[in-house]
């Protein structure tokens, strides 16, 4: 048997989430999802508060922070940056993220994160409009109405992602009409 690190618990932890929501987001549901013992979960999380912690900061670095920097990090010219955030905001794990924000109704530390979330994904695009054009105060429209087009999609199943996209492209589409004024 493979040796089940810290990630791994995080892993698991998020698939548990969108697949049960925070209901089913505990100790045995987490070992026999990996196959493990209570002391090996113990010996890498000292509760299962501090494990649910963990999992938010894991799932805010993992899709959120690691992402913006991948984007801001590269080459492409502005323009080509729009369906790169696309494609970033189609691959997240859509069941995972609704579940984070029904949780985040009755957890304030998951409120506060996903608030993180919002506000670090919206600032990005909103900065990205703004470098290909778009002026200031329809930059900052347009990226809450990105994340707004987002957090929709994530509650009104199914999730097809096929859609997104089609709901990303005509917001794109809107948004080069907006930078070639």
């Amino acid at each position: 048997m493979a040796r089940v690190t810290r990630e791994t618990y995080l892993r698991a932890g998020l698939e548990i989430l969108g697949e049960s929501g925070s209901e089913g987001l505990t100790v045995p549901t987490l070992c026999e999802r990996l196959a493990i013992t209570k002391g090996s979960f113990y010996h890498h999380f000292e509760s299962l508060p501090a494990f649910h912690t963990a999992v938010l900061a894991y799932w805010e670095h993992e899709h959120t922070v690691e992402p913006i920097a991948r984007l801001s990090d590269g080459e492409d010219d502005a323009i080509w940056q729009v369906p790169r955030l696309t494609e970033t905001a189609v691959a997240l794990p859509h069941a995972t993220e609704a579940a984070l924000r029904a949780w985040g109704t009755s957890n304030p530390e998951v409120a506060a994160c996903q608030a993180r979330v919002d506000a670090s994904r919206q600032e990005r695009i909103r900065q990205v409009l703004m470098a290909v054009g778009v002026e200031a105060k329809a930059a900052g429209l347009l990226a809450d109405t990105a994340v707004s087009v987002l957090v929709g999609f994530q509650h009104r199943p199914p999730l097809d992602v096929a859609r997104l996209r089609a709901m990303f492209g005509e917001l794109n589409r809107l948004i080069y009409l907006e930078a070639g004024d």
